[in-house]
């Protein structure tokens, strides 16, 4: 079940289906786990810092099964930003570490790893910046 909610909630975000169509395919209890993974905020919210606020206060009301699969979600696009766009990856560890005290109703293995996966991409930001003014000063 968290795992089809996991799966399930980028549709949502990043198609045209609805939260609708997600109550008319999938289980209620899918359903309910769609919505509370769903980035809730819209463009009209206002800047990036405010609609982040909303979506922080959106899933630290969610069902902990779904805060377990945010967490999850977390770790893979952290690892994946770091990997592949590491200009963007400053701000979105920024905001995951600001996201993480949210979900600590998840489950605390994939919490304790989210957590180890933040700080480890921040540290090789960190060291990547370092390498760059090295080579920078050769």
């Amino acid at each position: 079940m968290i795992l089809a909610a996991g799966w399930a909630h980028d549709t949502v975000e990043d198609t045209n289906a609805t939260h609708e169509m997600a109550h008319n395919e999938l289980s209620s209890e899918v359903a309910l786990l769609v919505e509370g993974l769903t980035d809730v905020s819209q463009p009209e919210d206002g800047n990036r810092a405010h609609r982040k606020a909303i979506g922080r206060a959106h899933s630290s009301a969610a069902d902990p099964r779904a805060k377990t699969a945010k967490l999850a979600d977390c770790i893979h696009n952290a690892i994946d930003i770091v990997s592949f766009d590491p200009k963007f990856a400053k701000v979105f560890l920024h905001e995951k570490a600001l996201l993480l005290p949210h979900l600590i109703e998840g489950d605390q293995t994939l919490w304790t790893a989210a957590n180890r996966v933040l700080i480890a991409g921040q540290k090789q930001l960190v060291q990547a910046k370092l390498a760059g003014k090295a080579g920078l000063e050769r």
